[in-house]
């Protein structure tokens, strides 16, 4: 098989079919009932927490997983908690929702076996993003605390499956201390498949909302410098810096930048969140406090993460070393040609996309990914009227509307002047 960067669009739209089928023959879960129940509900603004109990109540291991939860230290009830209603309760509608659907999913992505030390180990993790998430959408995305949850619990879901998918040829992406964001590129660049790819084909094998399924497909392409505000697009940008923040370090630690010293990794994810300084630094402790009482509800199935004393410093140092990275691989591309004209840049579908006029005047379609590297090319007809759907089917752009679309007409039309 071709490497993943080699991949042509129409072969990408062949590689996720393929994965379908290769996860059908490891076995993996359908999405189960409980979660598609809890999905609908999700979807309901006047759910209330008698709704989400009486789903739970069908399920042996959700039911005794919110228990235990719910009595766990974290939450210090004075008297022991019983019953589910008094559970759910205790928990809350946003907690509960995100960790019974978050465990149902994360079940069914284990369970086609495979080394379950690395599963454990991933999910751990995991749970963390989950809470990391959940905290940065409280202060930025009111009301999708259980969606970034379950965004944050499932991105790398990929990861235990890929050596079943592709074989040992993975290894190098699995050893701890990798940073994700490096993780991601060396697939890319070595691999058949990513496993953002992986989790893409999960998302739609479960049919999951396109509020959930978007932002793990997009979890590592750099979100569009924009001003809309709309959940999708909040959700994406959320899962992009959850997404690149590394957990656990190879070697020494890395030296902790003073708090009021400027670092362009945390300027960077900042600017991405629109989030102030104090509120990052709360959403990353809140974070650390919250994984201690969730991690109660998957401990049979996530191993939990060493030295949570030091987990909050880590993070931030994580958050600095991942996006300094990200900037660094953009300012390293190398230049086009000087004779080409000078590139625009637009945002469709949430995928970065730079156009250009070649020297023998037809025009050039870039897909970057989110470190900046560029992923397929097309070449179009800069005067043909049918250029701005043309290179969104080149490039195998999807989700775009009318408005995205003019948009992109007008740069084509400038390239052409």
């Amino acid at each position: 098989m071709k490497v993943r960067k080699d991949l042509s669009a129409s072969e990408v739209l062949e590689l996720h079919q393929w994965l379908e089928r290769k996860l059908d023959s490891v076995g993996l879960q359908s999405q189960p009932e409980v979660a598609v129940r809890l999905l609908e509900l999700s979807g309901k603004k006047d759910s209330q927490l008698a709704d989400y109990a009486s789903v739970i109540k069908n399920d042996q291991a959700v039911t005794g997983r919110v228990l235990r939860l719910a009595n766990s230290a974290f939450f210090a009830q004075r008297k022991a908690v019983s019953t589910i209603d008094r559970a759910c309760v205790v928990l809350g509608i946003e907690r509960l929702k995100a960790v019974s659907l978050g465990f149902h999913l994360s079940r069914a992505a284990q369970a086609s076996g495979g080394d379950q030390e690395l599963a454990r180990r991933i999910w751990g993790e995991a749970v963390y993003r989950g809470c990391l998430a959940s905290e940065l959408a409280k202060a930025t995305a009111p009301g999708l605390g259980s969606e970034a949850f379950v965004i944050g619990l499932m991105m790398d879901s990929g990861l235990p499956l890929m050596r079943k998918l592709v074989g040992q040829q993975s290894d190098f992406a699995l050893a701890p201390g990798s940073a994700p964001g490096k993780i991601y590129r060396n697939e890319f660049e070595s691999l058949p498949c990513t496993h953002v790819d992986v989790v893409a084909s999960l998302a739609r094998r479960w049919k999951l909302p396109e509020l959930l399924a978007k932002p793990l497909e997009w979890h590592h392409t750099k979100p569009p410098e924009t001003k809309r505000d709309d959940p999708l697009t909040k959700l994406h940008r959320i899962a992009y810096v959850v997404g690149l923040v590394e957990l656990t370090q190879a070697g020494p630690a890395k030296q902790v930048l003073p708090a009021n010293a400027a670092s362009p990794g945390v300027a960077t994810a900042q600017r991405i969140l629109n989030i102030a300084d104090s509120d990052m630094s709360k959403a990353i402790r809140r974070a650390s406090d919250e994984y201690s009482g969730a991690i109660e509800m998957f401990g049979d199935i996530a191993m939990r993460l060493p030295n949570l004393d030091d987990l909050v410093e880590r993070v931030q140092v994580g958050l600095v070393s991942a996006m300094d990275d990200a900037l660094e691989q953009q300012l390293i591309q190398p230049d086009s040609s000087a004779s080409e004209a000078k590139p625009a840049r637009i945002v469709l579908g949430g995928q970065s996309i730079e156009l250009r006029k070649d020297v023998d005047g037809t025009g050039v379609a870039f897909l970057y990914d989110s470190s900046g590297t560029r992923l397929l090319s097309h070449r179009f007809e800069i005067t043909d009227e049918s250029a701005p759907a043309d290179v969104c089917m080149g490039l195998g752009v999807e989700e775009t509307n009318s408005q995205d679309l003019e948009r992109l007409r007008g740069i084509i039309r400038k390239l052409a002047a």
